[in-house]
């Protein structure tokens, strides 16, 4: 999964458009994360990519952060334009799902918002998650959470729904515990990618919670396992 992200960033270095689109799914999609797709088709991106590599050369794009799990990988950037760009320097999260080792999908979060405030959030609800503080965790959260698998079902809504499910969650684990092995952020989001175990002697399993914060608390959280 990697070498298909790192295939396409060495393409567009290298101004090489064929390379790009040979890492592109036929149903390649481009939007912002949360947002309508609007770029939907690898002949779409032929198009967008010959005026991109004309208008937007890039200088270097720095890698501040990458996670990977199951068939997405995320990675947080710095990008400074080439001569004659039309674009200035950027800071982004791109989030990047593969199928049948093609991109598939590509979301870019800009950075707006509160960073400091999300991550304190963030960090908040994870403390009380792992010593089952129920109303200290519920209280980070907002009144129409929502949770969802990335790019697919929406599993619960509301806060109600979220107390009782963790209310089960806490009382069936009780020695539950969460595991930060990275943790990157972009604006209003923090992505957390996360080791964790029911109980001290049980297999971990991992997952990436992709959290979207507004108005100070959690609006949504979006999972890849």
């Amino acid at each position: 999964m990697a070498n298909i992200i790192d295939q396409n960033y060495a393409a567009y270095a290298a101004n090489d458009l064929e390379g790009i689109l040979a890492t592109l799914a036929d149903d390649y999609t481009v939007s912002p994360f949360g947002g309508s797709p609007w770029l939907t088709s690898r002949d779409a991106a032929r198009k967008l990519y010959t005026r991109h590599l004309v208008d937007y050369p890039m200088d270097r794009t720095d890698v501040l952060g990458r996670m990977e799990l199951a068939n997405v990988t995320i990675k947080r950037e710095h990008s400074e334009p080439g001569e004659g760009s039309k674009a200035p320097a950027a800071d982004v999260m791109m989030i990047y799902t593969v199928r049948d080792g093609l991109i598939a999908r590509c979301e870019s979060i800009s950075r707006q918002g509160d960073e400091a405030a999300a991550l304190a959030v963030v960090a908040k609800q994870l403390e009380a998650y792992n010593v089952q503080d129920l109303d200290a965790h519920v209280a980070c959260f907002a009144d129409d959470v929502v949770i969802a698998d990335l790019n697919g079902a929406e599993n619960l809504h509301g806060i109600t729904d979220y107390r009782a499910r963790y209310q089960g969650v806490f009382a069936q684990y009780p020695n539950n515990h969460a595991e930060i092995v990275n943790r990157l952020a972009c604006g209003n989001v923090v992505v957390d990618h996360e080791r964790v175990r029911r109980s001290p002697d049980s297999e971990p399993f991992e997952v990436l919670a992709i959290y979207t914060i507004k108005d100070g608390k959690i609006a949504r959280v979006d999972f890849v396992k």
